[in-house]
């Protein structure tokens, strides 16, 4: 979602009033720091046109949560 966001010029704010969450949460998803929710990935894959998955969420996370243990080990 980071990606889609930068590559169409838009905010965190402008996406969370176009799917209706919170600026919050849409920053946490796009850094990879948290799962959006079914009805959140619903709506994100439609503002989207289906650029943004589930999928892309999912691989967000776990490479976040990769890259926080590897650090963390190190």
């Amino acid at each position: 979602m980071f990606d889609y966001l930068n590559e169409n010029g838009m905010t965190y704010a402008d996406f969370a009033s176009e799917v209706g969450f919170s600026v919050r949460s849409v920053e946490k998803w796009a850094r990879g720091e948290r799962y959006a929710g079914y009805i959140a990935t619903e709506r994100i894959k439609t503002a989207t046109k289906h650029q943004v998955t589930a999928e892309d969420h999912y691989n967000a996370v776990t490479k976040r949560h990769h890259r926080d243990t590897v650090s963390a080990i190190s």
